[in-house]
């Protein structure tokens, strides 16, 4: 029996993989869009797979006449003539289904510039020596940045392999100039580098306000860096941040974790491909301090319970006179856990001279921090014990008027817009927790009570909203747009103290078609909150 060694049975499953192209050749010379012939010149570790012929279309969804700045598109890598297996695969004898997928990449030429990679799915049928392999198409996704006519054209891929326990990727180059497959005409003001502001200081743990220009749409991520901005570290972030883009605007409000130590940084926010820093310093936290009793007779044992510590340090406990004196026979102390909070709980006040527990990490005495004791005397004195409810209030809506009035059109021939503005609302949340809220509005068909009808999503808004004076919250408008079945008007995200009195209000436009029905039209606008 002949042996096989174990090169060669990797050496087959590499050929198995192998995408071979040849012959250069445009079929259709649309100048939008074509797909486009090419030869590729294909290698791998353990062999020279020969020449081949591929054909590639790019395909562009939301399929349009034209784009925007700052749309994300995706871009498929179409399959229109697969790939052959190749004629000879020892071992093996047959590409195994399931086995092979694509990564390519798609170049981007004309007013922009730069790769999209694209990839597909390990879904292809077992495949013979000479038949076509049937790969599954590439998906990749990027955001339009620059005005003008942007050419996409199929490039560079490779083909990966997985049979017999090994992944064996095979290379495949042009091995000439390939054609345009694709031109796109983008509009709008070309993409200027994107931008943040961040206050000059924060407390760590408290909202920070960001504003920035020139962002694409999509969803925020955060990070915190040292003062150069390295060592970027999402985790330095707490949970909940409300940044929002619209129209290129960034607003929004972020927070530190409450540990993080007092120093410079940079904030650091990305959207997309787009991202910025801005400096800003952060203060530490006050250290906060709860005795449990707050008071009691010589010997009293008192429970220590401190937050906003740096974290894993040893923190010392000791009582201090009415003058100030520290004294140190009174010494206890244990370890500040990982989320910078301590618990001491065999704190003795022995000396009858206590006024106060003082509590410091290590012996650091800038870090000091004293909550009163008071040492009783039993028969000594009488406490009476006042008290009085602070009763939670509720989360209410109310409105101006009842009726919008939208602006008048005459029939011209031309689509137009009836504008108007939403009467202002009120928010009144006098819950006092730390619950948010959100204020949503639907609404109906226009129609003129004859048979005439204007779709809901014709009605679009763009909502603002104002913070009455001393509001605890902070309130962000919803996004512009159609309000169809269901659209935010504002919101007021969680956070620790959460109330406040706020205005919210609305731009309002109804796109008319062109030869529309006369008549007067009505829809019915429904506000709630929860």
């Amino acid at each position: 029996m002949r042996r096989i060694s174990s090169r060669r049975l990797i050496a087959s499953t590499a050929v198995a993989a192998v995408a071979a192209t040849g012959g250069l050749v445009v079929l259709t010379p649309s100048a939008q869009a074509a797909p486009v012939d090419y030869s590729t010149h294909c290698t791998n570790p353990f062999s020279n797979p020969p020449d081949g012929h591929i054909q590639v279309d790019t395909v562009v969804t939301p399929e349009k006449a034209t784009y925007a700045v700052g749309e994300e598109v995706s871009v498929t890598w179409k399959w229109v003539v697969h790939p052959l297996a190749p004629a000879e695969i020892p071992v093996v004898g047959k590409v195994p289904a399931n086995s092979t997928y694509l990564k390519g990449a798609i170049n981007l030429s004309g007013a922009q510039t730069g790769t999209v990679p694209v990839q597909g799915a390990a879904d292809n049928p077992e495949t013979l020596p000479s038949q076509p392999l049937i790969l599954g198409n590439g998906e990749g996704r990027f955001t339009l940045s620059t005005a003008g006519d942007v050419k996409l054209t199929p490039g560079d891929y490779s083909t990966w392999t997985h049979a017999l326990g090994f992944d064996v990727e095979t290379k495949c180059t042009p091995v000439t100039p390939v054609p345009v497959s694709r031109t796109i005409k983008v509009e709008g003001t070309s993409q200027e580098p994107a931008t943040l502001t961040a206050p000059a200081e924060a407390d760590a743990g408290a909202p920070i306000a960001l504003t920035g220009a020139h962002w694409p749409a999509g969803s925020p991520t955060v990070e915190l860096c040292d003062a150069s901005g390295a060592a970027c570290d999402a985790a330095r972030i707490a949970p909940g941040n409300t940044l929002a883009v619209a129209d290129g605007a960034l607003t929004g409000n972020v927070a530190t974790v409450a540990t993080v130590p007092a120093g410079n940084y940079r904030i650091k926010v990305k959207v997309g491909a787009a991202e910025a820093l801005a400096p800003i310093r952060i203060n530490a936290t006050a250290r906060l301090l709860t005795l449990d009793p707050t008071s009691g007779p010589v010997g009293t044992t008192v429970k220590v319970t401190g937050k906003n510590f740096t974290p894993n340090l040893t923190v010392i406990a000791r009582g201090q006179t009415a003058t100030g004196y520290v004294l140190d026979e009174t010494m206890a102390y244990a370890d500040s856990g990982p989320d910078g909070t301590v618990v001491i709980p065999d704190f003795v006040a022995s000396d009858p001279s206590i006024a106060a527990i003082r509590v410091t990490e290590g012996t650091d005495e800038t870090t000091a921090t004293i909550a009163p004791f008071r040492i009783t005397v039993p028969g000594s004195g009488l406490d009476q014990t006042a008290t009085g409810n602070v009763v939670a209030g509720g989360l209410t809506i109310s409105q101006e008027a009842g009726a919008i009035k939208l602006s008048d059109i005459t029939i011209n021939g031309q689509a137009q817009n009836m504008t108007g503005a939403l009467n202002t609302v009120t928010v009144k949340d006098f819950r006092s927790g730390d619950t948010g809220w959100t204020l949503t509005g639907s609404v109906s068909d226009f129609t003129n009570g004859t048979g005439g009808r204007i779709d809901a999503d014709k009605f679009t808004w763009t909502p603002k909203v104002t913070a009455g004076p001393g509001s605890p919250s902070v309130a962000v408008p919803g996004s512009a747009g159609p309000i169809g079945t269901g659209a935010t008007l504002a919101s007021a995200p969680n956070a620790a103290t959460t109330g406040g009195t706020f205005a919210a209000g609305a731009d309002l436009s109804l796109a008319v078609p062109a030869y529309q029905t006369v008549g007067t039209y009505n829809a019915t606008l429904t506000l709630s909150i929860s």
